[in-house]
């Protein structure tokens, strides 16, 4: 519990401190929103237009001559479906577009954040055997990387999720009740099940990190000494 409640503290801190980097581009994040928020409504959008068909085609059957009647449905079924899927690629576009100008944008600032800091740290940082060239400077990219993926997963991944999870709840529990019900009942579930996938993957990855780092240090070496290497061959 008390491990919970420390992961929970700094997963809090991590985004308090992310934020400033952030907000500069609130606009691109809010029009990436809205226009999730429309590919959200346009998702549903199908699953409607069946269920009218359904009740329109049921109707037309009982008419003397539906034929002509039919074709007219056709044709308006069609342009909708036609509509709906060039807004759905014009959403996409956008999204992909403000999503890939927020990440640079972000990497871009969250690099030149790491280099000030460094040059604020004393000789003494530099002289542990945990911060050497090759270590550290795995460690900063890594970093970085990371937090432009939480940036990307959070803000253009979770949040529209989000937003279409709920509009399609609201549409599963218009249609029906007890289906709607056992959605909202799984939701939970899938969010435990991935929580404890993170939990049993943490130690691997910080393991793997790690190597990854010595390798890279051991990289760098060699390419320093590699005049003193071609030497000796």
């Amino acid at each position: 519990m008390k491990q919970r409640k420390t992961e929970n503290h700094s997963f809090k801190t991590l985004f308090r401190n992310l934020l400033p980097y952030v907000k500069p581009y609130k606009r691109m994040i809010m029009g990436t929103l809205l226009l999730t928020l429309v590919g959200s409504f346009a998702a549903q959008v199908n699953p409607l237009i069946v269920n009218e068909t359904v009740t329109r085609v049921e109707s037309l059957l009982r008419q003397p001559d539906p034929f002509e009647n039919g074709l007219r449905l056709l044709l308006v079924i069609s342009l909708i479906m036609l509509a709906n899927e060039l807004l759905n690629i014009a959403i996409r576009f956008g999204q992909k577009y403000f999503g890939e100008k927020i990440r640079i944008r972000v990497g871009s600032d969250l690099s030149q954040a790491a280099v000030e800091r460094i040059l604020r740290y004393r000789m003494s940082f530099y002289a542990d055997p945990e911060n050497q060239t090759g270590l550290l400077q795995t460690r900063i990219n890594r970093g970085v990387e990371s937090l432009i993926r939480l940036v990307q997963n959070f803000f253009l991944d979770i949040l529209p999720l989000f937003s279409t999870a709920i509009i399609a709840l609201v549409v599963m529990y218009n249609a029906n009740f007890y289906v709607g019900l056992l959605a909202t009942v799984v939701v939970p579930a899938y969010f435990y099940v991935s929580q404890r996938q993170a939990s049993k993957l943490k130690g691997w990855r910080t393991e793997l990190r790690g190597q990854r780092e010595r390798k890279n240090h051991g990289l760098i070496n060699i390419i320093d000494s590699i005049t003193v290497i071609k030497s000796f061959v």
